[in-house]
């Protein structure tokens, strides 16, 4: 049960849930996870300011029980929101109407498995952040060291959990940032190329 970020495509949800693709309209995510929620008879036009998704009756236990819910996202036309097991899924288009932007965070549990969280084989959350960049330098991804906290690659950003912890006052500030774990990490679709004008000889 791992939820896979695919760089340039948009996050691989846990069986049985759906692929997402970046470029989905807010309507086309809601119909793709529907049905693993609690309650939307197919066919039934999803209103955009709907509370609460839920997807086909299912006899069975949902696979999102809470079910997708409409949140805010500073600077996005619409934005969803749903949880699996010990992380938050967000899914946000940025200024447009289509899919841009996948958010990932790290909610633990007591007692509770989290969901793994893969790009490139790695479980981003699930081992210290220099281990974790390292496993992705080796597997050919050449991410940066962090960062005050922080990796920034491309459309890729991790970044901590927890808020750093403050040196002792009178304490001199270490020279390498303490041990510590991914908490958030975001996928965002490429920038798309502005097309070229044509040059007035290839006008028709």
């Amino acid at each position: 049960m791992t939820i896979d970020l695919l760089p340039g495509h948009g996050v691989r949800l846990p069986a049985p849930l759906p692929e997402l693709r970046f470029g989905l309209t807010e309507v086309s995510a809601l119909r793709l996870l529907a049905p693993y929620g609690e309650a939307l008879p197919d066919g039934t036009p999803v209103p955009a300011d709907a509370a609460v998704l839920s997807g086909t009756p299912n006899p069975h236990e949902p696979a999102i029980p809470g079910g997708v819910h409409p949140t805010f996202v500073c600077g996005s036309t619409w934005a969803l929101h749903f949880a699996l097991p010990g992380v938050g899924v967000t899914l946000c288009p940025g200024e447009g109407e289509r899919l841009r932007s996948v958010f990932v965070s790290r909610r633990p549990v007591a007692g509770e498995a989290a969901c793994p969280v893969g790009l490139h084989g790695v479980d981003v959350f699930g081992w210290p952040a220099h281990e974790v960049v390292e496993a992705l330098r080796a597997g050919g991804l050449p991410v940066p060291d962090p960062t005050h906290g922080h990796v920034r690659y491309g459309t890729l950003h991790l970044s901590r959990g927890t808020p750093a912890p403050r040196p002792p006052a009178g304490g001199r500030k270490p020279r390498h940032e303490l041990p510590f774990t991914f908490g958030l990490v975001s996928l965002s679709a490429p920038e798309t190329a502005t097309p070229r004008p044509p040059h007035p000889q290839e006008s028709t």
